[in-house]
Parts: structure tokens; sequence; C-alpha cells
């Protein structure tokens, strides 16, 4: 994880910002809820997680470096027995937040900031307004599933949301180094978890709502809940809405910021979106009835037009010209692992896509499938670990929009693959298509390629720009489209 130069910050003065209790004195230079991750001169956050608690592994925060520690009661108990200074926090993860803005030298209030969140469409739409800043010539960051881009510089991450201590890391590193535009992915779980907790949003964008996380959330209603709170004053300015959805109307209705809403009855009023065969998506939006403008993006589908439109909404707030972002929604930078083209040694067109949720895996079969191709054939998987109850509906909409379908393992993480396999076949039953299970991937992808014809239209799906695939623990190398290009040669 990137870091920014610090001057030090008193433990005693920290301190003041949470629970006001400490033990002990020290000057820490950063901070992390990482042991693995601690630098010297760190403040080490020992959180309780699910299966044990942070401060189990202090002896080797101490080890990497650490000058002191931030627990709760328990944590700093046992902190205290080592003569460790300790502060002693009473909401553990909005506590985090706090010390690692003070940390970091509140690096938000220096940056103008985008917050992007709804269950599909967040990279998308943050990587189309990291291309049109660009073009206008900003110093661009941009932190989401992808990792982290500091202008043209790209860094690998592990999570949509990065934790507090990263995510102020990452913003001040950003501040440091002269960027001035951040566009932010901010997932439902960062939002419930206080990853975001200090940041006040300049302009906050609502995607869509559909099935996912549920394990995570409960229902559909939680997981809505978590959404919301990016749009109340405590985290952002003004919002951009789509409302093509239910959850879009409900979340306009109840917003007490600035609002534009998108969509066929949005302020902004959209009309069906069409693409071409040169990959170009039109669509016109008329503005507050004022004059009508046409907005192309040389993407397909029109889930991106609609992707496009939000972003064209926030370039307006955040006072860039439309008609110079209209120009650059018509060559967008590409986007690893959205609708990505892979060229193949044998017949037919491949292409890998990151949808992992019922409405993705449809909207990306969709426009597949506007294309008029020979016959589409669909490798899919379910990631372990994850909402179970989607992984026969993703089995359902596959085999109802494809012609033959191979259910093989996606991520498994801790999960009995064939377990995971076995939910996803239950959802083809009674589908016109042929289902196969093919349980590893890259032979999947074999049989895929083998049974392409001219004319076909082989789609990947699930793992995108993922460069791993986790099994039991481990992640072992592993990229879609790097598999796809070799097995070619072996068809």
């Amino acid at each position: 994880m990137i870091r920014p130069k610090t001057d030090g910050s008193a433990i005693s003065q920290l301190a003041t910002l949470v629970s006001g209790l400490h033990s002990g004195e020290a000057t820490v230079f950063g901070i992390t809820h990482d042991s693995r991750s601690v630098q010297t001169g760190d403040l080490y956050v020992a959180l309780l997680g699910a299966n044990n608690h942070g401060i189990d592994f202090l002896d080797e925060a101490i080890a990497n470096g650490a000058v002191a520690v931030a627990s709760d009661s328990h944590g700093t108990q046992v902190a205290k027995q080592k003569g460790f200074p300790v502060i002693e926090l009473v909401n553990a993860r909005e506590d985090m937040a706090k010390l690692a803005a003070e940390i970091y030298g509140h690096p938000e209030t220096r940056l103008t900031l985008t917050g992007v969140t709804g269950t599909n469409g967040k990279t998308t739409t943050t990587h189309i307004l990291r291309s049109i800043f660009l073009d206008a010539q900003k110093h661009v960051g941009v932190i989401g599933t992808l990792g982290t881009y500091l202008d043209e510089e790209h860094l690998p991450g592990a999570r949509t949301t990065p934790e507090s201590t990263d995510l102020y890391a990452t913003l001040a590193v950003m501040a440091e180094r002269g960027i001035t535009h951040v566009f932010m992915e901010v997932s439902s779980h960062a939002l419930a978890l206080s990853r975001v907790s200090g940041i006040k949003f300049d302009v906050a964008i609502f995607t869509n709502l559909t099935q996912d996380h549920l394990d995570f959330h409960g229902s559909m209603d939680n997981y809505f809940a978590a959404k919301a709170l990016l749009f109340t004053p405590e985290y952002s300015k003004q919002a951009i809405i789509c409302t093509d959805d239910d959850w879009g109307v409900k979340l306009a209705a109840k917003v007490k910021i600035p609002t534009v809403t998108i969509g066929a009855k949005g302020e902004w009023k959209t009309t069906k979106a069409n693409s071409s065969a040169d990959g170009i998506t039109t669509q016109q939006i008329d503005i507050n009835n004022a004059d009508s403008i046409l907005v192309s993006v040389n993407m397909l589908g029109s889930y991106n037009a609609t992707n496009a439109a939000c972003a064209l909404a926030a370039t307006q707030l955040l006072g860039l010209p439309i008609a110079a972002s209209l120009e650059s929604l018509k060559k967008v930078r590409s986007i690893p692992g959205r609708l990505e083209k892979v060229s193949i040694e044998s017949p037919g067109t491949a292409i890998v896509d990151y949808a992992h949720t019922p409405d993705a895996v449809a909207t990306v079969l969709t426009v597949v499938k506007d294309a008029n191709p020979k016959r589409i054939i669909t490798v899919i998987g379910c990631g372990g670990d994850r909402d179970s109850l989607k992984r026969p509906l993703m089995g359902k909409v596959a085999a109802q929009l494809s012609d033959i379908v191979i259910v093989t393992d996606d991520n498994p993480r801790s999960e009995d693959p064939e377990a995971i396999r076995k939910a996803v076949l239950a959802g083809t039953k009674d589908c016109p298509a042929q289902v196969l299970e093919v349980g590893d991937r890259r032979v999947a992808i074999l049989q895929a390629l083998k049974l392409s014809e001219p004319g076909d239209v082989i789609a990947v799906l699930g793992k995108g720009h993922e460069t791993g695939q986790e099994i039991s623990g481990q992640v072992f190398p592993f990229d879609d489209r790097v598999v796809i290009r070799e097995e070619s040669k072996n068809v």
C-alpha cells in the first residue's frame, strides 16, 4: 500500500478525537489495521474480526515496527500488559477512520471527490469520468475494483473500496502528487463498515440496485439502506440518481441533498439507446426541458449509455463544459474486463466480462445477442463465500440467453466447488441451452473454444480483469484473457 510523508502525530492528541482514553506516549507517522502491513512508526489498529481479534497479531505488528496500538478495551488491556502505548476505541471502525484522516493530514479536504455506488456500473462510470477528465488535462485519481490509478500509473488493489487506513493513505498520496479530481467506487460494505467515514463527496452517483451481497446484508432492504447512506448530507453535497429501477425512484424520493435524476422519466430524460456494428452506442437526452443532446459513447449496450449519461451529468456539476465531455465520450479509454474482446487463433469471437450478478449476466448477454451472433457459448461460475441465493438465478439467465452454457469454477474460496456448481446448474433446468459442467476453469474455456464455430461468440463471465483464482485460501495465477489466448492455440 502506498504511503504519504507525514509530520507525525502524538498519541495523546489523537486520543482526544476518539474516547480520550490513552496510556503511554508515542509519535506515529502512519496507521494500519493489518499487522502484515505495519511500517516503522505506525499506529496498529487491532480490530475484532469474524474469526480472530487483531490483538492476537500484536507481536507481529511490533516486530514490523508498530510504536502504539489502538483497540477496544480487550485489545488495550493486552497491549498495556506489554507496556505498549495505547488508545482505547469506542466505535472501532469510525474511530479508525478519524485517526487515519488526522494522521494523514485530512487529504479529503484537498481533493474534489466523486463517489459512485450501485450493484453494476460503478467501475465503468468511474473510468468514463477518468477518461473525460484526463482529456480535460486534469490530474485524476481512481479508486475501485480495478485498483488505484494516479493519472496514468496503475496500482493493483484488493477491495472495491479500501479500509479507511489504506483509503486515507491513498488519498494523501494523491494530494501529495498533485491529483485534483478523484473518482471512487463506494461499495455497500464500505458504507456499512465505515470505510468512508469522514469523507464528504462533492458528487455522489447511484447507478442501480440488483441482487447481490445478501450474505452480508441479509435482505434487499438492508442492502439499499447501506447504499442510501452515501446520499445523506453527512456523506455528500449533491447527487445524481438513475431512476430506471424502483430502488432509484425510492432513493430519489427520500434524499435531502440537491439531486439530478437520470432515466426515462428523469430530469435528464433518456430515450432508448441504440448500438451500432462499429461499437458505438447513441442516446438522446432532454435536459430539464432544454435543448436535446445526443450522447455517443464508444461502448456497446444501453447500460453503458446510462453509465455515460451519469458521468456526463457529473462532469457538468464538476464544472467541465458539456460540449467537451460529449467529445470525450466518443473515445473513452478501454476498461479492462468490461465487454473486453480477446484476440484468438480459433474460430469465433471471445469476450471477457466481470458480470457476477444475475442482472449483469443478463445485461451482457443481451448486448451480445443484439449483435446477432450465430451462437452464444457462455462460460460461467459463482464465487464462494458470497451470496448463495444468486447462483441458480445466474445459471437460469445464462441458460435462457445462450445456446451453450459451460458451468465452471469462479473463485470457490473456502467452499466446495462442486456444491457451488450444483447450485448454478439447478437454475439451468427447463432452459433450451445445452448445459455442460466442467469444474476446471481452464479446461472449461478450452471446451468452449473447441465448440466454437465461425460467427459464434464465447462469453467468459464472472472474473473480468482478475488475475488470480482463490481456492481453499490460496490464490493461484489465473487471468481469463491470458487463458483464452493460450488455449485458442490448442484448438
